[in-house]
Formats: C-alpha cells, structure tokens, sequence
C-alpha cells in the first residue's frame, strides 16, 4: 500500500481516551492499594516501574492499554503492565480496532505534533477536546497489524 493511500484520522477515530483523575495524597503510599502513576517518573521502554499505591482509586488504566503522558513532558507513552489507577499526568488510550501496538508506534512515531498542540506557561499539557482532534495517516488495518508486529519483535528483542 502506498503511502498516498493513507487515510487521514482523527485520534478519536481510532482510540478511546480515558484521562486521569488524581486521588488525595493522603491515599498515597509505598506498598498498600491499587498500584497507581500519577506521570512519566517510573516510565521505561515498553513498561513503568510502580513504586505507588493509592487506597483511593478514581480513574483506572486496564492491562495493555497505552499510558500517554498529557503533561510535560507532553506525548511521552507506555503500556499499563496491570490494571492501575493513573492521575491526571496520564491518559490512557484503547485502540477501538484491537491493535494496541499499532497504535502505540503510531503515538511514538508523532512525539512533535503534541509539543505544538500543548500549552501552558509553567509547563506544557494537553486536554482530551485537543487529543481527540490529533490528525494522523493511517494505512489499511492489514498493513497497521503487520507495522505493529514487526516493531514490536524489535523492542522484544531490546527489552
């Protein structure tokens, strides 16, 4: 398939958009709970550490779905290792066509069009109305499967 057969998508198109909520701090600890990321501290390659629990939960990321950082710094990602709680650094995202890995290299792969559609002075961030509207090029659903397999025996390989 070519390229100038791509079909242009907005994000909501393609994914769900589940954005964080933070419980108190006073539900934070080290050990007890649900496990919970409030941003990208713990983020690694593929997968974060957890190193928090919260007692309260108040937004859930499932198993496999993708964690999108919606503060600075703006469009860093991972996948949820477990069901967790994420707070409002976060964002969790489910590809509505089953192809989670798709998705994920698709988010990577435009890490500079969230810089230009973030704001804030202090430090840059991203609502849910901008992320919804993210314009991507996407192939065929045969050709996403394939592009999501064959990144993936790459990172594989490095993890």
């Amino acid at each position: 398939m070519k390229f100038k057969d791509w079909k242009t998508v907005k994000l909501k198109d393609i994914a769900t958009i589940n954005m964080g909520q933070s419980p108190k701090s006073e539900f934070y600890n080290d050990y007890e709970g649900v496990p919970f990321l409030q941003g990208t501290r713990t983020f690694q390659r593929l997968y974060p550490d957890i190193d928090t629990y919260t007692k309260k939960v108040t937004k859930m990321a499932k198993k496999g779905e993708i964690l999108f950082s919606v503060r600075a710094p703006v469009g860093d990602v991972n996948f949820a290792p477990l069901d967790l709680c994420i707070g409002r650094g976060l964002a969790s995202l489910s590809s509505k066509v089953n192809n989670q890995k798709f998705l994920y290299y698709l988010l990577i792969g435009n890490f500079n069009l969230y810089e230009s559609q973030s704001t804030g002075t202090i430090f840059s961030s991203i609502n849910k109305k901008t992320l919804e509207e993210l314009e991507f090029k996407i192939p065929n659903s045969k050709s996403q499967r394939n592009i999501g397999k064959f990144l993936w025996s790459f990172d594989k390989k490095l993890n």
